[in-house]
């Protein structure tokens, strides 16, 4: 077996784990999300799906993607068994995740108080569960213990934290459909969950970094100002950027199609682009196993060996698409149906749009990574921030001409222009680095 073909094989290894515990996730998705809707009803469904969307947005913009910036620093260290700075990398990367989980939870309760009513068209009542679950921000980033997890190749890790948080949260909520709970004891589930997922993620974070490298940092280097070496917090931030407009490109719709449309609209587009998101989740899941094999492939130039992942990665993800399309067509109706507890005229189309748009997304996995490894993040955030500002421009004439699936539309267009960038971007700068 070729080195290339080895490293796809524990690509593809990773990637099965962590599927493993995606497929129960799935399946549990696919039960709580429908009995909430069903103790709920559709309005106040769509109520705790606004909530909950506001708050991971502003923990996705304020968070920073730390576990990126570990391994992209952190790894020669880590292999050469240099510990002593590879503590100083995990330190700032603690640092960066506390820091950001506090701006994260001022930032929620400024808006809350802000714009809640006024953009938002929020009840105060709503606006008082906005603010309790804002609370939340501050245990909700994983990024040094999720870097630890890749770093350590230790994907297993992964689907017990996801387990375990699956098992909580489908338990709480069938508690809340048989005893007929209301709308705050739903909002007190999923702040659960993001807990669960903080704690036990962390948990293991901490295992793997005393089993490896025999202790923690030291408290002086989380708490200290100082930064390991020159140019992490710009990586830092540059990184997470490229991850906060992604989650404004996708949770902002939700939000949006709320304030202009109400809560029952935004609850047909969030459902439909949750089983869009879901049906394509396997291939997306390469991604936490191909970005540590590209930085190791980087560092030895071994750009053939690169083309040759992204190819076979390529197939992987059409292969998926074509799946997504059928399963979609066939049953696509049935499952929104089932998942809203009613049927919607428009519910199937806003789903099939939604899955295409996934599909468009998933054939990203191999293209982002690559993208970030070779250092042009500001070309990607440029087309980034382009796109969005087109999308969020046109998205009030899409919405009132042709409402929720107009706005469906307008972000699978999106999507088509950002894979058409980052393709050429990635097609281009490849040439160049094979041998002639």
């Amino acid at each position: 077996m070729t080195s290339t073909s080895s490293v796809f094989s524990r690509i593809m290894g990773n990637t099965a784990l962590l599927i493993s515990s995606r497929i129960i996730n799935a399946i549990c998705s696919f039960i709580y999300v429908a009995w909430a809707a069903q103790t709920l009803g559709l309005a106040n469904f769509g109520y705790l799906l606004l909530v909950t969307t506001f708050v991971s947005l502003i923990c996705d913009v304020t968070h920073l993607q730390s576990w990126q910036c570990l391994l992209h620093y952190g790894t020669s260290f880590f292999e050469k068994k240099e510990f002593s700075k590879f503590h100083d990398i995990l330190g700032f990367c603690i640092r960066s995740d506390f820091i950001s989980g506090l701006i994260g939870f001022l930032v929620s309760i400024t808006l809350v108080y802000f714009l809640g009513s006024s953009v938002l068209h929020w009840s105060p009542d709503i606006q008082m569960k906005a603010f309790l679950c804002s609370v939340t921000i501050l245990c909700m980033n994983t990024g040094w213990s999720t870097g630890i997890l890749r770093l350590c190749n230790k994907f297993k890790y992964v689907t017990c934290y996801e387990l375990i948080t699956t098992t909580v949260r489908t338990t709480a909520t069938y508690i809340g459909f048989v005893r007929h709970y209301t709308l705050d004891y739903f909002l007190f589930v999923w702040c659960l969950t993001q807990l669960t997922m903080f704690v036990s993620c962390t948990f293991f974070g901490v295992y793997l970094t005393k089993k490896f490298t025999g202790s923690l940092p030291a408290p002086r280097l989380i708490f200290s100002l100082k930064t390991p070496l020159k140019g992490m917090w710009k990586y830092n931030v540059n990184t997470s950027i490229n991850q906060i407009l992604e989650a404004v490109f996708l949770q902002g719709a939700t939000l949006a199609i709320g304030s202009y449309l109400g809560p029952k609209d935004a609850a047909v587009y969030r459902v439909a682009r949750q089983i869009g998101n879901g049906l394509v989740k396997p291939a997306q899941l390469m991604i936490p196993s191909l970005y540590p094999e590209f930085i190791k492939m980087r560092d030895k130039e071994d750009w053939p060996g690169v083309k040759h992942i992204i190819n076979k990665t390529f197939g992987v993800v059409l292969g998926v698409s074509a799946l997504v399309l059928l399963i979609v067509y066939f049953f696509g109706q049935d499952i929104i149906s089932y998942m809203l507890h009613q049927k919607t005229t428009y519910g199937f189309s806003v789903l099939f749009i939604l899955c295409c748009n996934s599909i468009i997304n998933i054939l990203m996995v191999p293209l982002e990574p690559y993208i970030i490894m070779i250092g042009k993040v500001s070309n990607l955030l440029k087309i980034r921030i382009s796109v969005i500002f087109l999308y969020f421009s046109l998205l009030g004439v899409f919405m009132s001409t042709w409402g929720v699936i107009g706005s469906s539309v307008e972000i699978l267009l999106s999507s088509i222009i950002l894979f058409a960038f980052c393709f050429h971007a990635f097609n281009s700068d490849l040439k160049k680095r094979l041998p002639k």
